[in-house]
């Protein structure tokens, strides 16, 4: 028996195995093993029910994949200050959809293409284009700073996924000094900068400071490019 199947088996009685039950379980799996683990054999044995079970609630896999896309827009848009800048505000949504995705790292990859294809998703979208137009841009461009916006909250996840700390303190410095002898070990008459920068590449200890400076260089960028607005007043910015 598995450990995600010890945890959870309560929640094969027919009463409470539900779709939301199964995207849970779906999601705690990929957290603990990867995204590759998920299946719906795999799902069907940690919850003591035969597959045909949840096909009563998920129509395969790829309907699956889709429900745990979306459950990281669960919550999205956050409330945000009316009176505070609008900067301010947009910085609260990437904030907010970066925890989501944070929360399940395994899956942002999953998050990215869903963002439209969920109400929360949706409104968080809309509140951003909102933030934009009133900011001054255009809604074309609006839309494209948007698209740009919520794809860097999933990119910063998905980097740090994949090249970050680990949860092994142990495995975290074996990672950190592979990385760091790698980069030192370069040809310093080609590669100085990065040589010199070597401990600076290697380590992401303080995820905090990691997020917070992704999303700052976003919103300052954004900031850079509002229009000049001409005869209108704009008192939120």
């Amino acid at each position: 028996m598995s450990i995600v199947r010890s945890q959870r088996a309560d929640h094969a009685s027919p009463s409470q195995l539900n779709r939301d039950a199964v995207v849970t379980l779906a999601l705690g799996i990929a957290d603990a093993e990867g995204l590759a683990a998920v299946t719906i054999r795999r799902l069907a044995q940690d919850l003591g029910v035969t597959p045909m079970a949840l096909y009563w609630h998920v129509s395969g896999k790829e309907e699956l994949l889709a429900a745990m896309g979306d459950r990281v827009f669960v919550g999205l848009p956050p409330d945000t200050d009316p009176a505070a800048p609008w900067h301010d505000q947009l910085r609260e949504l990437v904030v907010a959809l970066t925890a989501g995705l944070r929360a399940h790292p395994s899956v942002a990859a999953l998050a990215g293409p869903r963002v439209l294809q969920n109400d929360e998703g949706r409104r968080l979208t809309e509140r951003a284009l909102e933030l934009l137009v009133i900011a001054g841009f255009p809604i074309e461009q609006a839309a494209k700073i948007a698209r740009h916006a919520l794809r860097t909250a999933v990119s910063l996840v998905m980097e740090l996924a994949t090249t970050g700390s680990s949860l092994d303190p142990v495995q975290n410095a074996e990672d950190v000094r592979f990385i760091r002898l790698a980069l030192q070990g370069l040809p310093a008459e080609r590669f100085p900068l990065l040589i010199e920068a070597a401990d600076a590449f290697a380590d992401c200890a303080d995820e905090d400071a990691y997020y917070s400076f992704g999303i700052d260089l976003l919103i300052a960028g954004i900031e850079s490019n509002v229009p000049a607005r001409v005869g209108h007043g704009d008192t939120n910015r």
